[in-house]
């Protein structure tokens, strides 16, 4: 029966020559299936630097346009606690807060409740620099952009070292300025808060009541939250840790920046990370609206001291500035918009590609600067750049064999 049956297609095929040929050229054009390899591939980077030691907990996101969500969990919420971290996991974002605030201002821009070329004064009443131009040259703009004329980082220390924020508000006319408002770019964090002030000033609401309305709840960020109670009070939050007699130990969340909410105040899981990158993205235009994120995204002086930063800034980075509260890099010819943050017992990135539609994020829970790694190395993989490994995977495993032979007990 096979016989015959191949008889008769041969006969048919030798009557229809030219149908024969067109049906070979339709087989041989047949898409080919392409398997998704990346997944695995940072399964591969996160299961390496989670087995290094490195961190007791590690969270990864990723995002592409059109595909579902690549997320990965590594380790406990503290050492020995035996609690696995999932994509629920609430962590600190540090500095990577200041996107946030820097985005609820630009919506109640886009509402009419405020403008960036508003002076922060008017909005901030009783807000006093040195430089007695500053209550008509400091913009919300200028104060989003870290181009507010104050040294770099003022106040920090004093407020690593517990003084009342407000306290250290009321002192900012003693400061001596390092130039003229708006005349260069000076980072901050004490100052960057006043943002919360501004947007109280808009509103009458305070800063994560109005996050919650106008961002988390749309978005459906379940968890994600503002200040120390919030995270303490999570069920299910990773610990800081610090590196002592040989391990990982877990602390107390520090308090200090805590007072920042806008600055640094901002907690999440790796999983609702996923989904604030997807808004910054654009693929939420119903809560960020195409113009809120060009205001934030857009950059509005050049940071050229960003260069000088860890080895993949340094080859990786062609040139850097900062929007609202956002770095805007070149990397290596893409648009990168990116921020870290980081506190004691905690790190955080975030890295967008907009142009491929493109996000990464890695949320960490130690001091340890290895899993930072795992950022370079995605970004470089979804943009095929050949080059260093920045997670220098031989040295990952062989830490990790030493962790495995490490004494008990």
């Amino acid at each position: 029966m096979l016989r015959l049956l191949a008889t008769a297609v041969v006969c048919a095929l030798a009557l229809l020559g030219a149908a024969s040929t067109h049906a070979a050229s339709v087989d041989s054009a047949a898409p080919t299936l392409i398997v998704d390899t990346l997944p695995a591939e940072v399964q591969t980077w996160v299961d390496a630097v989670a087995a290094s030691g490195a961190t007791p907990a590690l969270g990864v996101a990723i995002v592409r346009a059109g595909q579902p969500n690549v997320l990965f969990a590594a380790g406990e919420t503290y050492t020995g606690s035996g609690q696995v971290v999932d994509e629920h996991t609430v962590f600190r974002l540090a500095s990577v807060s200041k996107g946030f605030a820097a985005t609820l201002c630009g919506l109640l821009a886009d509402a009419g409740f405020l403008s960036l070329q508003q002076s922060v004064v008017d909005l901030v009443p009783g807000l006093q620099l040195a430089d007695p131009t500053a209550a008509t040259t400091l913009t919300l703009e200028r104060l989003l952009s870290h181009q507010t004329g104050l040294p770099h980082h003022t106040f920090d220390m004093k407020l690593e070292a517990n003084a009342p924020l407000i306290d250290l508000i009321q002192s900012l006319p003693s400061v001596r300025p390092a130039c003229a408002v708006g005349g260069c770019y000076a980072y901050q964090n004490v100052m960057f808060n006043v943002a919360a002030d501004a947007a109280f000033g808009a509103v009458g609401s305070f800063f994560p009541v109005e996050l919650t309305r106008r961002v988390l709840v749309p978005l459906e960020m379940h968890d994600t939250s503002v200040g120390r109670e919030a995270l303490m009070g999570s069920s299910n939050w990773a610990r800081p840790h610090v590196y002592a007699r040989g391990g990982w130990t877990p602390v107390e969340p520090k308090p200090t920046y805590y007072q920042l909410p806008a600055a640094a105040g901002v907690n999440a899981s790796i999983g609702d990370v996923a989904t604030w990158m997807r808004a910054q993205l654009g693929e939420r235009p119903d809560v960020l609206p195409l113009p809120v994120l060009q205001m934030v995204q857009t950059s509005r002086i050049d940071t050229p001291g960003e260069l000088l930063g860890p080895q993949w800034r340094r080859q990786r980075v062609q040139a850097a500035g900062y929007a609202l509260g956002w770095r805007v890099f070149d990397y290596a010819g893409s648009r990168l918009i990116f921020h870290a943050g980081a506190v004691q017992g905690y790190r955080a990135m975030v890295g967008l590609l907009p142009d491929q539609g493109f996000g990464v994020a890695v949320l960490w829970n130690s001091n340890s600067g290895v899993p930072a790694g795992l950022l370079p190395r995605i970004l470089d993989r979804q943009l095929q750049l050949e080059g260093p490994d920045w997670l220098d995977l031989s040295r990952l495993q062989l830490a990790a064999q030493r962790q495995v032979r490490k004494p008990r007990g």
